[in-house]
């Protein structure tokens, strides 16, 4: 026997099977920061309706981190409210809404001293917020309301984590947060001075993935829609086992949760349709109106003046889970 042209040939046999062998797919890296509206993500993974061998979640502390990562690369989709949308088309990110997870209907909070009776009251006073545009979209919007100005407050530029044991130190008068956030300071002595249900359609959560990842593999788009839709089902049979499940991982009794969750609304197949397809899908006015209050009130100073919503909105994945 020919031992040498023996190995040779076997040599040549396994580079052939390589070369044909395809690479393993990649997973969509989605990043979520903790919130109500996200926690539907990881129950579907939990139960296995949200394929974890496409579907990879990753959780940030804030949307600051968040929002850096999706810049720098480091993940493939994220859930952003719609001024992040913005910001990352005006950035050149060639973001694309695949879905929508939700909308605030009272979940974003200003929390405040229980002697501020007023938004006026908010004049001179300490008034803490995250670092990401949500936080500063959100304390304009309450400004503006007030009447008050920018300059009228004294901001305080903070981490989430930080500012329970801020308010308890004295250190804050007020808080521009979300939920679990504002049932955390309440259960230490504050007060919801103004919430999302004030400013109904502005804070909307939604699903943006990169749109050279969603060329590449929009099959696994397609098992995302498909999951979220299987785990609302899921969790609208068996809502006590839902909740505990959802409060757990965010570390919320269930009534907690369920309170927490009482200011979200979690979209459904036919919801999606609603925002995302036809002529005149509801989610391309909310985002036109957006821009233009982020222009108002110079948010975004380089934003065009006219928003293409048209480049952001992707409905093909939706239309075929669901035609």
């Amino acid at each position: 026997m020919n031992v040498p042209r023996l190995q040779s040939w076997l040599f040549a046999a396994l580079l052939l099977l390589c070369a044909c062998t395809p690479p393993p797919e990649p997973r969509l890296r989605l990043g979520t920061t903790p919130w109500p509206g996200n926690e539907p993500l990881f129950l579907g993974q939990e139960l296995g309706l949200i394929p974890a061998q496409r579907i990879h979640l990753v959780e940030y502390v804030s949307s600051a981190q968040l929002m850096r990562a999706f810049r720098n690369g480091a993940i493939d989709a994220v859930s952003a409210t719609l001024e992040e949308v913005l910001s990352l088309e005006q950035l050149g990110h060639d973001p694309k809404v695949v879905m929508v997870l939700d909308a605030s209907h009272g979940a974003d909070c200003v929390m405040a001293r229980p002697d501020m009776e007023s938004l006026s009251a908010l004049e001179g006073r300490r008034i803490a917020s995250e670092e990401s545009l949500l936080g500063v979209y959100m304390l304009t919007r309450v400004l503006e309301q007030a009447g008050l100005k920018r300059e009228d407050v004294r901001l305080d530029i903070s981490s989430l984590g930080s500012h329970v044991a801020a308010w308890q130190r004295g250190e804050l008068d007020a808080v521009v947060t979300f939920e679990p956030y504002c049932q955390q300071l309440a259960s230490v002595g504050a007060r919801k001075l103004f919430d999302s249900s004030h400013i109904p359609g502005e804070i909307v959560d939604v699903v943006v993935v990169r749109k050279e990842f969603l060329e590449a593999w929009p099959r696994h788009v397609d098992a995302l829609l498909r999951g979220w839709f299987a785990t609302l089902a899921w969790k609208q049979q068996h809502p006590q086992d839902a909740m505990k499940r959802m409060a757990g991982r965010l570390g919320l009794e269930p009534q907690r949760f369920q309170e927490a969750m009482s200011g979200v609304r979690l979209m459904d197949e036919r919801a999606q349709h609603a925002l995302l397809t036809g002529a005149q899908p509801a989610l391309r006015e909310t985002l036109e109106r957006m821009g233009e209050l982020l222009r108002h009130h110079q948010l975004l100073p380089g934003l065009p003046g006219r928003t293409e919503s048209s480049r952001v909105l992707e409905a093909a994945p939706l239309l075929r889970v669901s035609p």
